[in-house]
């Protein structure tokens, strides 16, 4: 029997509206197609009305989850522009900040799919660690999560000395808590029975496609700016590359645990490097040109493209790794089974805040 079957706008696997139109054959989909820009907002261009001001307010709500990265990455262009240099306490500081983040939004992701999945034990200890990795960025910035700590040169704030302190003994019961849940995940043969072969995007059609974060890596996709092109202290830390090469569901929810535990290793390090000085930045004139800045967001390569006159940003671009689209969405979901749709779907861990920016 042939019908059709319609998911959304609204759905728990999802952030953001996106409508999936499913053509079925008993079980399985026989063609897909994903109706999504529900919720563009021309960012780009409405930064080019900002003075540089307004544009540092702005850019950390262009999306609500990667804010810190976004900002990175805008900042860094910022001080291309400017030739602003970034002290070295700064530096390790916003490494600790874009690195907590990617932490929450990993655990975020993988608790989704879990719940997707019904394993409800799992859905709940990487709930509590969530929010347990939520409330270490949260303290440690002391202001909500989306305000801005980075800005041009540097920092718009020192954090505060308890927020080291709680960081330092936070992280570690983290690092060991995130180390045994990750070890059941392992070892269940429940879940594996799920997720191994279920959603597969291969080697070849994740290069093809040009997918990057959570997703390309999961797939075999060897690239992170933080280890290919590592920029502000990243290649001081004792870190490798998290790679996966099955490109199945299963892959993507170990990418982002083990990608999670990590991240918490490099804030831990980061920490322990931590030397006294100067960290905050300043508000600087522009220079005329065009620079081109990227950083590696939780969800892949975050590039900002900026031209200035010397007095504002006249023109400015934002790129984002490649998310789940229609051409991606039809390589995943084709031929899958009806249950298996809305785990392969969460298992992207897709920013919707981000690609329709």
């Amino acid at each position: 029997m042939s019908y059709s079957l319609t998911l959304g706008p609204f759905h728990p696997a999802w952030r953001g509206p996106q409508r999936y139109i499913l053509e079925l054959d008993g079980e399985t989909v026989t063609a897909v197609d994903l109706h999504s820009g529900m919720t563009e907002r021309g960012c780009a261009d409405r930064m080019q009305r900002l003075s540089l001001l307004q544009s540092l307010q702005f850019v950390p709500r262009i999306c609500g989850s990667c804010s810190h990265a976004h900002m990175l990455a805008y900042c860094r262009a910022i001080e291309q522009l400017t030739t602003l240099t970034v002290p070295i306490r700064a530096q390790y500081i916003r490494v600790i900040v874009a690195e907590l983040e990617r932490i929450v939004m990993h655990l975020a992701g993988a608790t989704n799919v879990c719940a997707m999945l019904g394993a409800d034990n799992y859905h709940h200890a990487l709930h509590t660690l969530h929010v347990a990795a939520h409330t270490l960025l949260r303290d440690f910035i002391g202001r909500p999560s989306n305000d801005n700590i980075i800005m041009p040169g540097g920092l718009a704030f020192e954090p505060s000395k308890s927020a080291f302190v709680s960081l330092q003994s936070g992280i570690n019961q983290l690092l060991q808590s995130l180390y045994r849940t990750i070890d059941n995940v392992i070892d269940d043969r429940r879940l594996l029975a799920r997720t191994v072969n279920v959603g597969v995007l291969s080697h070849q059609a994740a290069s093809q496609l040009e997918v990057g974060g959570v997703i390309g890596r999961a797939s075999g996709v060897s690239t992170d700016m933080r280890f290919v092109t590592p920029y502000e202290v990243y290649e001081r830390l004792d870190a490798n590359m998290v790679v996966q090469e099955s490109g199945d569901v299963y892959a993507r929810l170990m990418l982002m645990l083990l990608e999670a535990h990590m991240s918490a290793k490099m804030v831990e390090q980061a920490q322990r490097l931590l030397k006294s000085g100067p960290s905050e930045g300043s508000l600087p004139l522009l220079a005329p040109g065009s620079v081109r800045s990227s950083v590696e967001g939780p969800r892949g390569t975050i590039t900002y493209t900026l031209r200035s006159d010397g007095v504002r940003i006249t023109e400015c671009t934002i790129q984002v790794q490649r998310q789940l689209d229609r051409l991606l969405t039809r390589t995943l979901l084709l031929n899958a089974q009806l249950d298996d749709v809305v785990p392969i779907i969460a298992s992207t861990d897709t920013c919707i805040a981000c690609a329709e920016g």
